[in-house]
């Protein structure tokens, strides 16, 4: 037996890395940037008829204020990116057995994405 060979395979890794760190903070930015989207959305919906507007007599807007709508679109967009260096860090950085992938980046990869494709075909 040859000395100096060895097949144990050891996790020379002493924690967190700069990767690591990395991925980390972009998920809680892609989530942070996520609460403003989904306000923006909602500030940009169609205003539904109440009891009290049809009493009062107030008048709501039944349309999409497109303007707003699309700042949310410019988000969605940023967030797109911002998952997907996220995405690509870790896939680069998951080399071995116990990695994995984080389910946040893709989670918001996703929406993202599906959030696009629902302005392009549904609002323009």
């Amino acid at each position: 037996m040859e000395k100096g060979v060895s097949n144990d395979r050891r996790n020379r890794r002493k924690g967190k890395d700069i990767w690591l760190k990395m991925i980390r903070w972009i998920g809680i930015v892609s989530w942070t940037l996520m609460i403003p989207l989904l306000i923006l959305i909602d500030q940009a919906q169609p205003q539904f008829e109440t009891f009290f507007d049809r009493y009062f007599d107030i008048q709501v807007s039944p349309r999409w204020n497109y303007e707003v709508l699309r700042y949310a679109f410019y988000l969605m967009i940023v967030l797109l990116i911002l998952s997907s260096i996220g995405l690509i860090i870790n896939k680069k950085r998951s080399r071995r057995k116990g990695d994995y992938y984080r389910i946040n980046l893709i989670i918001v990869f996703v929406l993202s994405i599906l959030g696009i494709f629902y302005y392009f075909f549904k609002i323009l």
